[in-house]
């Protein structure tokens, strides 16, 4: 499946050409990010859009370019091309394959459980002290996220879908779950470390210092998914899930529809017993589908002796 060129070059070396791939893709795509968002938007002035001017429906739009053009850029772009170039068949390199539908319905659920305890996480995490820099980056984020996500228009709500769930979904976990992952466990000779590691670096890229933790704990999650079910539908389907379900309750929220505790559901302070029994049921489910996993490939290996 590897190229014969690349069978011998080092996981080390491998990692340093997708991380220049990346920085590569950051910026050619931040370039068409910006040209599409003024060419859209009609205004050429280009620092405004990184005014901070989160009021303006012009503003908006051009973030959301901007972040669509950044996620193909950054995640994707070179996932795909790290891909092609070292493999014969790079879709089965990336993990796309046939997975068990009891996994996915599983892992599904699993996620759905999971929220209030992601929440709790994210709360505690809050109460970690931090440098007034790190405070002030977070509150810079939290706000233009919630600018982005608050909306009552349905079009704006397909257009935030595709740019937060969808596309996130897919390019992320291919570049981190797909590439990364298989680099770093090839490099540590160890499947704890290389998942841990990619864990994190998928924690940190998105640069929110207080909802490091439970972001940490979803890449771990993602991560351990692929490593059992040996699919990158897995971890895409769970991704997209938890994201997509982000969008859909800022928009019910913004309707009138829910509550606005919604969003905070098992943090501190808003209903922590929920985030406890999550925890504890996310815990059960995840070990469910470790086992389940397990089962499944004894079968496998039984059913290739038996050839």
């Amino acid at each position: 499946m590897i190229r014969k060129a690349f069978s011998d070059i080092s996981p080390l070396t491998l990692i340093i050409l997708t991380i220049v791939l990346v920085l590569a893709g950051l910026i050619i795509f931040a370039f068409v990010g910006v040209v599409t968002a003024a060419i859209y938007t009609g205004n050429w002035d280009i620092m405004s859009f990184f005014s901070g001017n989160l009021l303006s429906e012009e503003g908006l739009a051009a973030m959301r370019i901007i972040q669509i053009c950044q996620s193909f850029g950054i995640f994707l772009f070179p996932a795909l091309l790290i891909a092609v170039i070292i493999s014969k068949k790079p879709f089965a390199f990336l993990g796309f394959k046939k997975t068990s539908f009891k996994f996915l319905v599983l892992s599904v659920i699993l996620i759905v459980v999971a929220l209030p305890s992601i929440n709790l996480l994210a709360s505690l995490n809050a109460k970690i002290p931090m440098a007034q820099w790190m405070v002030d980056m977070e509150m810079a984020a939290q706000n233009a996220v919630k600018a982005l996500l608050s909306t009552d228009n349905i079009n704006v709500m397909l257009v935030n879908f595709f740019m937060v769930a969808i596309l996130p979904a897919v390019a992320e976990e291919l570049l981190f779950r797909g590439v990364l992952q298989r680099f770093f466990c090839d490099a540590f000779k160890s499947t704890l470390a290389g998942v841990i590691f990619t864990a994190f670096l998928f924690s940190a890229i998105h640069m929110q210092f207080q909802g490091f933790i439970p972001r940490m704990a979803l890449g771990l999650l993602f991560g351990y998914l692929y490593v059992w079910t040996k699919s990158i539908w897995i971890p895409i389907a769970v991704h997209f899930v938890n994201n997509g379900l982000a969008v859909i309750v800022f928009y019910l929220i913004d309707k009138g529809s829910v509550p606005a505790q919604a969003e905070t559901f098992g943090e501190i302070g808003v209903y922590w017993q929920a985030g406890l029994v999550s925890l504890f049921a996310a815990g059960i489910l995840t070990w469910i589908i470790y086992k389940e996993s397990l089962a499944l490939n004894e079968v496998g290996e039984a059913s290739l002796e038996e050839l």
